[in-house]
């Protein structure tokens, strides 16, 4: 069997790990979210009322490559990294929820990170209202 790409690991075993979602917070998914892009690799997205949490695979110039997990307010485009929501929380230190890395082994890991990281996050998350200011879309009281 040959190499999985990062973003099929995702696809494969995100699944699991992100479950919590659906299953204690009411979200829908997960959602496949397609390559988009030559920077873009693809990823999971679960949805709630206004909200979308999308964890993705990326890559930029220089090989730089990772994982990442974001906060949306769909209608108005509006998003928050998880390492920012775990730091503004003061759930802890932004060095909990690493972003970087691309090989199959370390997506698994990122995977797990992210996991713990928003499932900490995940009762903070609330339903919006998207009339308000761009500066109050965290989930918490700014």
């Amino acid at each position: 069997m040959g190499k999985r790409s990062p973003a099929h690991v995702l696809w494969t075993e995100g699944p699991a790990a992100f479950a919590f979602l659906v299953e204690k917070y009411g979200f829908t998914g997960p959602h496949t979210v397609e390559p988009e892009g030559f920077h873009d690799h693809g990823g999971l997205r679960y949805e709630r009322g206004k909200l979308s949490v999308e964890i993705g695979v990326w890559s930029w110039y220089g090989g730089e490559r990772g994982v990442s997990t974001t906060v949306w307010v769909r209608e108005l485009s509006a998003s928050v990294s998880l390492p920012d929501l775990y730091v503004d929380l003061g759930l802890g230190p932004e060095r909990d929820v690493p972003t970087g890395g691309g090989s199959g082994h370390v997506v698994r890991k990122r995977i797990t990170e992210q996991s713990a990281a928003l499932r900490k996050v995940a009762p903070h998350l609330v339903d919006v209202e998207p009339r308000r200011p761009l500066w109050s879309f965290y989930p918490f009281p700014v």
